[in-house]
């Protein structure tokens, strides 16, 4: 069990899968109706605003004012490794970059 939980993917995956066996488990008899999967797609409809809030949040008080503290040496790194998956996750085109690093 521990090695399941070391991996992010894995992890993911297990938590995914017990999801959906609670859900059938304890709701079958309301999986046929509408309101049902009306709930679960404004639960995962929250739940990917809240994400994309949290980078947002990330990107602009945590990243942007720790930039001029990181060597000069080391910011291609964080501009090609960790900026781009949190720039890319806005929808739509963005008129001008989000920070420098993008």
């Amino acid at each position: 069990m521990g090695k399941i939980l070391e991996n992010l993917h894995r992890t993911l995956a297990v938590g995914l899968v017990l999801a959906i066996v609670v859900a059938v488990l304890r709701h079958s008899d309301y999986l046929a109706t509408e309101t049902y999967w009306a709930g679960v797609m404004r639960w995962i409809h929250v739940f990917f605003g809240i994400l994309w809030i949290g980078s947002a949040l990330l990107l602009h008080f945590v990243q942007i004012p720790t930039m001029p503290k990181i060597p000069d040496e080391l910011k291609p790194a964080v501009g090609k490794h960790i900026a781009p998956p949190l720039c890319s996750s806005s929808a739509g085109p963005q008129p001008a970059p989000c920070c420098s690093a993008c």
